[in-house]
């Protein structure tokens, strides 16, 4: 053999060598990139890699954009597309009076996953928070390549918010087929429901096992969300974090109660306060052509109409219609009617210290005054001052501020268990009572404590390198432990966890979650007994 001939030979071999060792390589770069083209409904997503083998989808359509005459209409089905959609961004958020970045055009959602279709995967739908006036499903806080790793597709979602998502008026009912308006937020989130149960098994998703969950008003959402009987189907269990849906809520009728509050919002039925958004705003014609008039004028307009005459919308303008809601949402869920599904839900022991930040500290005699003067017609003041004097010998703000968030996300929570639980399905109550850190106060943990929002990092195992201290990774690592469980089987415990017990009336146990959760029993029961016997419908 020349010294040619070998040469030759001696490369071919070694060729084919490095080509066997490649090989794999080269069929895992392709498969990872065929994973990455997902088909929808609609057409084919273009998805990006966010390490560890997570895909992520971003910016989905999941219903048409709602602008111009579909403005303040119900979610009509997003358009087909030709080709492969680029998947890699999100999409803008939600029109937000005060962001200018924000969009009409919004409805989309986002998806992290690790899943394939030969082995599907439990799926939670996250329903961000912000008081139904701001907020997104792209919040940095909402990634959901933690859920993924731990074997769930994790969906996170936009929905119309503020004047754009919760506007009623008599003309818009009219054109409706039910003969409804408002609630176009939550007509959002169940459009989006719909959507993960006809697409989601292409991203390895189990369109039959699916969790809700969500905060403050996410937390609202999945409240809403269980009570309406147009979700059946849409979903199997439910997590609500501070913010339940069972205090009086106006129907789409009635009348406007004296115009406006002290603040400036309309209180009064749906319709009622759309005919007085019309005329505040300087429309002299009424029905459809008022509304096409309306339609035709920028929300950032029209709300600055309404901002020079000091007149607001309530962020909590959700109605009983009579067709999304028949009756009140305690009703529908105490009576079956609704979507009543397993469910795991709580607060946070001080929502109050940011949420409730500008209340004063007062003198123990006026902060009696101020209660008096506040509470409603039918209560009695001094069985409240009694309750809360302990703390208001402590601070009248704090004392003002626990009752406040007692009747908010306390009693809301433990009144949302207890209507589950009577239903004979399991129910779980919790408290977040760990401090988190705060890095605005340096390392004081102790005068914001459990606030509002502030367990959000935990369940989505969020690190935080910087500020993070053993305890914080310890209540992470039991947080999303629980979360992930209950979203697979519908039971938080599991290996290695303290135990949870399922809620009874009887006992009112919760799991106080803390670096070292255990169950406790009677959580500020005679303050909540108190509010759940002045609620009562």
């Amino acid at each position: 053999m020349n010294t040619h001939t070998w040469v030759e030979k001696t490369g071919t071999f070694l060729a084919l060598i490095v080509g066997l060792a490649l090989a794999p390589l080269a069929w895992a770069q392709e498969a990872e990139e065929s994973a990455l083209v997902v088909g929808t409904a609609n057409g084919e997503l273009q998805g990006a890699m966010a390490g560890d083998g997570v895909r992520v989808f971003k910016g989905i359509p999941f219903a048409a954009p709602p602008v111009g005459e579909l403005r303040w209409r119900a979610p009509q089905p997003a358009e087909d597309w030709e080709g492969v959609r680029d998947a890699t961004e999100f999409g803008p958020e939600c029109w937000q009076a005060w962001n200018a970045e924000s969009s009409e055009d919004c409805l989309s959602l986002n998806v992290w996953t690790t899943a394939s279709v030969d082995e599907p995967q439990p799926v939670m739908v996250w329903i961000h928070g912000g008081a139904f006036i701001f907020g997104s499903g792209s919040n940095e806080w909402y990634d959901g390549t933690e859920f993924a790793k731990s074997g769930v597709v994790l969906v996170t979602i936009n929905y119309r918010l503020g004047l754009s998502g919760f506007f009623a008026h008599p003309a818009l009912s009219a054109e409706s087929e039910h003969g409804v308006s408002g609630n176009q937020g939550i007509f959002d989130q169940l459009a989006a429901l719909q959507w993960v149960q006809d697409n989601i098994a292409a991203f390895g998703g189990d369109p039959d096992n699916v969790t809700i969950f969500g905060e403050s008003a996410g937390s609202m959402s999945v409240c809403y969300l269980v009570a309406t009987p147009l979700s059946r189907g849409l979903f199997q269990k439910a997590i609500g974090q501070s913010g339940g849906c069972f205090a009086e809520h106006p129907t789409l009728d009635a009348e406007l109660e004296g115009g406006a509050d002290a603040t400036g919002e309309f209180v009064g039925g749906g319709e009622a306060i759309g005919t007085a958004v019309v005329q505040t705003v300087g429309l002299e014609s009424t029905g459809e052509e008022a509304l096409a008039e309306l339609r035709s004028r920028p929300l950032n307009a029209l709300n600055r109409a309404l901002q020079q005459k000091q007149r607001s919308i309530s962020w909590r303008s959700i109605y009983v219609d009579g067709y999304m809601f028949p009756d009140q949402m305690r009703y529908l869920i105490a009576d079956g009617d609704g979507n009543p599904v397993p469910s795991m839900v709580g607060s946070n022991t001080d929502e109050g210290t940011t949420l409730y930040g500008q209340l004063p500290e007062t003198e123990l005699e006026m902060w009696k005054v101020g209660v008096r003067m506040q509470m409603q017609e039918d209560a009695d003041p001094e069985k409240f001052i009694e309750l809360y004097m302990k703390d208001a010998e402590e601070s009248t703000k704090k004392a003002s501020q626990q009752m406040i968030s007692d009747l908010t996300f306390a009693w809301e929570m433990r009144t949302w268990a207890q209507l589950i639980a009577d239903r004979e399905l399991d129910s779980y109550l919790y408290v977040f009572s760990h401090a988190p850190p705060f890095p605005e106060l340096g390392d004081d943990r102790t005068t914001m404590g459990a606030f509002h929002a502030g367990e959000i990092v935990f369940v989505f195992n969020k690190v935080d390198e910087t500020h993070w201290n053993d305890d914080d990774h310890a209540v992470a690592k039991h947080m999303h432990a629980y979360w992930v469980n209950f979203a697979k089987t519908g039971n938080p415990n599991g290996e290695g966890l303290p135990e949870w017990s399922a809620y009874s009336r009887e006992a009112d146990n919760s799991l106080d979650i803390d670096a070292s959760p255990e169950i406790t029993t009677g959580y500020r029961k005679a303050k909540l007994d108190a509010w759940e016997e002045l609620n009562q419908l």
